[in-house]
């Protein structure tokens, strides 16, 4: 029988509230993950659903790091600035979506046009692209390595009735923080169709103001 998957909601709180159980018992804790739990339950803070994503051209290219220093907010491009969160965030990844694409016709021949290409593709499964699947993918934030070159296959869930297309579930959820950059990259063996497209999705809860 399957597991079923707690949401990131009720994840967040345990992680929160087990540093207050910590702390009561004077053992070793999180100040910080501490007065996170306190401002929720004090009503400073509260829980929200979030989705931190990033969409690149990866044609011709075998290494793709698809959230970058240089990267600006544009709404169906990325809604993430210089790889960092908004300030004030405390962010935890649960699950991983990732889709890809090709562009169909003549390349973009310009930024901007390739944009606007890229506003208008609809995503789907990475094994419609040849090579994606058996590539890997990593992910680093808070200097600490919390996915170290996971198959790519994870992500083709085309004939997985119990779970989103593209969908991977972190068997460890982690914390994201606003004050350090975080990345996602991807290693393939061979480099992608020179009209590919990746479009990456962290999804989870993430701490906002009440």
């Amino acid at each position: 029988m399957k597991t079923m998957i707690k949401s990131s909601r009720s994840q967040f709180l345990e992680i929160v509230n087990a540093h207050i159980s910590l702390r009561d018992q004077a053992k070793k804790h999180d100040p910080a993950m501490v007065k996170v739990a306190m401002d929720i339950k004090e009503g400073r803070l509260q829980l929200a659903d979030a989705a931190y994503y990033s969409i690149k051209f990866a044609g011709n290219r075998a290494n793709i790091d698809m959230f970058e220093t240089q990267d600006a907010k544009e709404i169906g491009i990325t809604n993430v600035t210089q790889a960092k969160l908004q300030k004030d965030r405390l962010f935890l990844c649960n699950r991983i979506i990732l889709l890809a694409a090709e562009i169909e016709g003549d390349l973009p021949d310009s930024d901007s046009q390739l944009k606007r290409v890229i506003k208008q593709t609809d995503f789907g499964s990475i094994k419609k692209i040849a090579g994606l699947q058996n590539g890997v993918f990593s992910l680093v934030a808070n200097k600490k390595t919390i996915i170290d070159e996971r198959p790519m296959q994870e992500f083709v869930t085309d004939n997985n009735l119990m779970s989103n297309l593209g969908t991977y579930y972190l068997e460890s959820p982690r914390f994201i923080r606003d004050d350090e950059e975080f990345e996602f990259n991807i290693e393939l063996g061979e480099d992608a169709p020179e009209k590919a497209l990746i479009k990456v999705v962290l999804a989870g809860t993430v701490t906002i103001p009440a």
